[in-house]
């Protein structure tokens, strides 16, 4: 696979987190981009995959979700798909 390929998958899985982390937490766009100091219009562009949010920008999220340190990485670095096919120790 390329690392063009790895980038935009990286990306639609990132998307596809955060929005769902935010949901979950029943807090809007807005009222996330005002927890991270971030403009609105960042928010919309990272959970529709147009720009990729950088690890600092994941960790205020974490933050500002009130979300285990490190979870929003893991689960992005790591996709559900992915940790079912682990074989089990």
């Amino acid at each position: 696979m390329s690392a063009r390929r790895d980038r935009n998958d990286l990306r639609e899985i990132a998307a596809t987190v955060i929005k769902q982390a935010r949901q979950l937490e029943n807090v809007s766009q807005m009222r996330l981009a005002d927890l991270m100091k971030v403009s609105q219009p960042l928010v919309s562009s990272w959970e529709c995959g147009k720009v990729t949010p950088s690890i600092d920008d994941i960790v205020g999220i974490e933050t500002a979700l009130h979300l285990e340190q490190g979870s929003l990485l893991f689960a992005i670095a790591y996709p559900k798909q992915d940790r079912n096919n682990e074989p089990t120790p």
